[in-house]
């Protein structure tokens, strides 16, 4: 399948699901929905490691907040990203910036420490029980492999199991971007469709083994924003 034609699919599937959800991990019941005056109507607050701020000093490695920011002038998205940060050290971050828990929030966690899924999911879950009660505007976003990391090897196998525990843990909440870049992968290029085979995220999207570039950042930037779309968020 072109490519083209993927990211249309992609761009429609989106769409489809439904609207709020969420609030602590592991299925825990979530607080009642507080009024709209009480929180952050356009602030959007993204945390995670360099695939949220890129690389300092390297231009191959932009990270996807700025893109995102270049999608809705409109609104204000903070970029709390860190690069070389683990999940533990994201979310200490985020649990002790109070004012930060009423905002539209992203969580990409687990770039740097990706072998530990169970530390991963429970930062998170950290991080979520930590937003303003009633606050359930948030993405989880999938873990993902890094090239090597490929189906059958037990890092691939325990990051593919987290996401799926994330996905039931924040059914409304969580967007699946590893698959959808694994299945932008170019139909016309050799190495891509061996990574898609490993599904892996392809080779024309990243910059080095464990990052995406530009255009991959950008990818995940219009999937994230579509998704707070489809949400009213």
């Amino acid at each position: 399948m072109e490519r083209r034609t993927v990211l249309a699919s992609i761009a429609l599937a989106i769409a489809l699901p439904g609207c709020g959800g969420g609030g602590g991990g592991g299925g825990s019941t979530a607080a009642p929905a507080a009024s709209a005056s009480s929180l952050s109507a356009d602030r959007i607050v993204a945390w995670g490691d360099s695939h949220t701020a890129g690389l300092p000093g390297d231009p191959r490695v932009p990270g996807y907040a700025s893109a995102l920011a270049a999608l809705l002038p409109g609104r204000s998205v903070d970029d709390r990203g860190i690069a070389g940060q683990t999940s533990t050290q994201i979310a200490d971050r985020q649990v002790a910036d109070a004012g930060s828990r009423d905002a539209v929030t992203i969580f990409w966690y687990g770039g740097n420490n990706q072998w530990d899924p169970d530390r991963i999911r429970a930062d998170i879950a950290r991080s979520v029980a930590a937003l303003a009660p009633g606050n359930r505007r948030f993405l989880v976003l999938s873990v993902l492999n890094q090239a090597g990391e490929r189906r059958g090897s037990w890092t691939y196998d325990g990051i593919v199991r987290l996401n799926g525990q994330l996905a039931a843990d924040y059914p409304q909440n969580y967007l699946d971007v590893r698959s959808t870049l694994v299945q932008a992968a170019d139909a016309g290029d050799a190495q891509d469709q061996a990574d898609r085979a490993d599904d892996t995220p392809p080779a024309s999207l990243r910059a080095d083994g464990a990052h995406l570039n530009a255009p991959g950042y950008a990818l995940v930037a219009r999937l994230v924003r579509e998704a707070l779309a489809a949400r009213g968020w």
